[in-house]
């Protein structure tokens, strides 16, 4: 295998909704291009791509696959992502190290969410982008009408390069603009050229008018040549269209059918022909905002997107070279970890196949194995240059489950199982949470969810119940309380007394003090759980040595860790310690913090306690006939809709909702709305529960504290 100079390298990541056929796509430019001899395809589990076991059970991308092809003397990497939200994790790494993002659509269905959620996510990275109109071969397939869906969602800039000669069953004929010729394609992948039918002619006339528009538009030296001439020469159309791809000006829109290999040669032709190489596209910048380029003559520097082990292939590193050029044997320094890893071998990699090779230059993507100590979002490069390139922007979790191990004392292996895999998918986030006792594993959906319990079971060998997770309450109460406690202890020699005479009252902002106490000192305490304690010293006489108060106040934190109501942390508290009693002999710091947290627990119990729960911020982004199931369902789940507004053919919802009820929203959402719609929350504040709700969780608790 050559090495292939930056300027011969296209990076392609190939994204899009779940069935849009990225996957079948992918195969087709694999077997057009001579790397495989037969094309595979999902039903017989036997692509390339979606060479994984559990990948294979579910018949959809789960992982990030690194292909590549050799196409008119150029290496054409494609990187197939995963359709479904519960993976955009992936699709987010593979963005990240290419120049280009191709939308691929399913033309039965138009623009769907993994599409529009692509979008957005190439437009934040400012990365080329094109539109691949596929699956053109089915009865119900559109392209007029998704071509009119793309410019009123993206504008003009999404221009007509590839039209369909003939639409659905038995497409085979596809017209381009550019070099005004139709191609007819056979089953594998060769076509012939031919003229354009005369009734396809003003069709094609219009759309290369406007291709020629949009490409004049994008510089004032070809307007004004436009202007003149009414036409652009061939090389002015050929770099000024490859220019405003590279600059996000134009996003062409192309066409195919993977399973038939109709366009996709025409594809690879276009890729090699306008698309940017590496060094075309944005500059790298690092962490300070600096801009690295895309130079094989620079100082080695390498990205990590992907980290990935199989048992038959070993723990693979995957990356991108920003700079320099990559050889075997070389050392790097791990800039995060401050640790140099050695390069021992480098592979090009083609699904679960991988070939080594001596060098990579800047711009190509490459794998290794046996690194030490190197994540994802990792920089290494050469010792006397030091860089730390911007991670990749991971988007934030929005589901959870707790994770119990099928056989006791297996805790410690199936925590480092799960490190593992969240280590691989960064999306994914394990806590052992204090507070509820539980192992929770974050993540963006049930599919991804259960995929990690798939790989815990089969890459770990350990099985793990995967169960609803209990809910960070807290507790706080409603009404001012006095009471005291007398801790008397005699046993012999020195026993234990204090005596605290105590007042709890509900704190807020700007809340009175009380009239008939004289405040003699306070301190407001910023609880680690959220919420505030302020501590108030009201003793006069010396009733209490000033000593004493923090052993006191100690009792009093210990006892809010552990609310009567349901075992919650308690917040938004005011103490007053305005009384109490000592003995000059027996009286210490352990009488007193005793005291202190006896009055306060049967003071809390008598200020009418309330349950409060966590509230989420909640933005369902649905289409439009899904919308009445959707709005109509929330009320039923405690949501409270706050407004909608539009964004193309989707609606977004806002609503607030208890994390009791998102905690089952994901698969409810993804069954209402067959796996189109997605969301995002966000925690925003503590409400109190409904008295139903907190009847019903005291009655759990206590039964659990019996039960214990």
């Amino acid at each position: 295998m050559k090495v292939f100079e930056t300027q011969k390298i296209r990076n392609i990541a190939l994204v899009g909704q779940a069935g849009a056929g990225k996957t079948t796509l992918c195969e087709s430019f694999l077997f057009t291009s001579g790397a495989i001899n037969r094309q595979g395809t999902v039903e017989e589990k036997n692509t390339v791509s979606d060479y994984n076991e559990i990948e294979q059970e579910r018949s959809h991308s789960v992982f990030v696959t690194p292909t590549y092809v050799i196409h008119n003397d150029n290496k054409i990497n494609i990187l197939d992502t995963p359709g479904y939200s519960d993976y955009f994790g992936e699709v987010c790494a593979a963005q990240k190290v290419v120049e280009t993002v191709a939308i691929v659509i399913n033309a039965q269905n138009g623009i769907e969410v993994g599409a529009e959620n692509s979008f957005e996510h190439a437009a934040k990275s400012d990365k080329s982008v094109v539109f691949i109109i596929n699956k053109l071969d089915q009865e119900h397939a559109k392209f007029d009408d998704i071509v009119e869906e793309l410019k009123s969602s993206y504008g003009n800039s999404s221009t007509v390069v590839h039209f369909p000669a003939n639409i659905g069953v038995g497409f085979n004929s596809i017209v381009d603009v550019i070099t005004m010729s139709m191609y007819v394609f056979s089953k594998d992948g060769k076509f012939e050229k031919k003229e354009i039918p005369d009734n396809l002619k003003s069709k094609a006339d219009g759309f290369r008018s406007e291709l020629i528009e949009s490409i004049a538009e994008t510089d004032e030296e070809l307007m004004n040549k436009y202007f003149d001439a009414g036409d652009l020469t061939p090389d002015e159309l050929k770099n000024g269209l490859k220019k405003a791809i590279a600059n996000r000006q134009i996003f062409p829109i192309l066409c195919s059918s993977g399973k038939l290999n109709s366009g996709t040669k025409l594809l690879l032709d276009f890729f090699t022909e306008f698309l940017p190489n590496p060094s075309e596209g944005k500059p790298w910048e690092n962490i300070e905002g600096a801009e690295v380029s895309i130079d094989s003559s620079k100082q080695n520097a390498l990205f990590v997107y992907k980290l990935f082990s199989e048992a038959h292939l070993g723990d693979m590193t995957f990356f991108k070279i920003v700079s320099g050029n990559l050889k075997t044997g070389l050392d790097l320094l791990n800039e995060q970890k401050n640790q140099s890893e050695r390069f021992n071998q480098i592979f090009i990699v083609n699904g679960k196949k991988r070939e080594e090779i001596e060098s990579l230059s800047a711009g190509d993507l490459g794998a290794t194995v046996k690194l030490k100590s190197t994540q994802i979002n990792h920089t290494l490069h050469d010792k006397a240059f030091n860089v730390v390139f911007k991670p990749i922007d991971f988007p934030k979790p929005i589901v959870r489950v707790a994770v119990v191990p099928r056989t006791k004392g297996e805790e410690e292996k199936v925590g480092m199982g799960l490190n593992s895999i969240c280590l691989e998918d960064q999306s994914l986030k394990l806590q052992h949470s204090q507070e509820l006792r539980q192992m929770i594993l974050f993540g963006l959906g049930e599919l991804q969810l259960t995929a990690a319990k798939w790989r815990l079971e089969h890459r770990y060998k350990v099985i793990a119940d995967f169960i609803e997770p209990r809910v960070p309450y807290r507790e706080t109460i409603q009404k001012q309380v006095r009471g005291s406690y007398r801790h008397k202890k005699q046993s012999g020699g020195a026993g234990q007394f204090a005596e605290v005479h105590m007042m709890i009252e509900p704190w807020y902002e700007g809340v009175p003090d009380p009239k008939d106490l004289t405040i003699r000192g306070r301190d407001m305490h910023e609880l680690d759980w959220g919420g505030k304690l302020e501590f108030v010293n009201c003793i006069v006489g010396g009733a209490i040595e000033q000593r004493f108060f923090p052993a006191i106040l100690k009792g009093v934190m210990e006892k809010m860790q552990i609310g009567p109501l349901t075992g919650s942390y308690v917040r938004d508290i005011r103490v007053f310690i305005y009384d109490g009693k000592m003995h000059p002999v027996d009286s210490n710091e352990a009488a007193f913090k005793t005291a202190g947290m006896m009055v306060f627990k049967n003071n809390f119990v008598e200020a009418a306690p309330k349950i409060l729960e966590p509230i989420y911020n909640v933005v369902i982004k649905v289409p439009e006939e899904f919308v009445g199931d959707v709005m109509s369902d929330l009320p039923t789940r405690r949501g409270v809709i706050q407004g909608i507004d539009s964004e193309g053919k989707y609606q977004k919802i806002n609503a607030r909702m208890p994390l009791a009820e998102l905690d089952k929203y994901a698969p409810a959402l993804r069954s209402m709305t067959q796996a189109k719609a997605t969301y995002s929350a966000e925690f925003v504040e503590y409400q109190s529960v409904p008295p139903n709700v907190q009847q019903e969780l005291m009655e759990a608790y206590k039964k659990s504290q019996t039960e214990e």
